[in-house]
């Protein structure tokens, strides 16, 4: 009879009383490709459950037309840069308060305008509030914050020229509230 090096001749079978050699056998290698794969699928799954279920961002109800409007946009913003105007945004106080200057090119205090502020925290809009501020004299505008925890703030603010629709002056601003 031919034999192979190294074993058992190949006529040569285990009987039935015979235990088991223990080893790592086909089926076992089967089983743990299996549950690798099942426990990635499953952690996978889960995380695409959590990132779809607790989606908090925001949408836009009319993002077709806004899209048309973006030439518009741009040249409101080349018009706004040419008028040179800057502002300075501050929180503090207590209870806490929001308030605004604005200067034009030439660094005088910009009156007599409707402010209009979106304040709210950059990864969620459950915190967002809009506020109108009161002129206070010298192109300082404020306003109180209902709510203003501490980390980092929005502030996207529009000042009109009385009852006008389109803003005068826009600017984002990050501010940070902390102590």
């Amino acid at each position: 009879m031919m034999q192979r090096s190294g074993g058992p001749a190949m006529s040569e079978a285990r009987t039935a009383g015979e235990p088991r050699k223990p080893g790592l056998l086909g089926r076992h290698v089967l089983m743990m490709m299996l549950s690798f794969f099942g426990v990635i699928v499953a952690v996978d799954g889960f995380m695409i459950y959590r990132a779809v279920s607790t989606f908090g961002g925001l949408e836009t109800q009319d993002a077709y037309k806004k899209g048309l409007a973006y030439n518009h946009r741009i040249a409101r913003d080349a018009e706004q840069a040419r008028a040179g105007w800057k502002d300075t945004v501050e929180i503090g106080g207590a209870p806490p308060r929001l308030r605004i200057a604005l200067r034009d090119h030439a660094d005088a205090a910009v009156a007599g305008k409707r402010l209009v502020a979106k304040v709210g925290r950059p990864a969620t809009d459950r915190f967002d509030m809009t506020l109108d501020l009161a002129e206070t004299g010298g192109g300082v505008y404020e306003a109180a914050l209902p709510v203003a925890a501490e980390g980092s703030w929005i502030v996207d603010l529009s000042a009109y020229d009385g009852a006008a629709q389109q803003p005068a002056y826009e600017a984002r601003r990050r501010v940070w509230i902390g102590h």
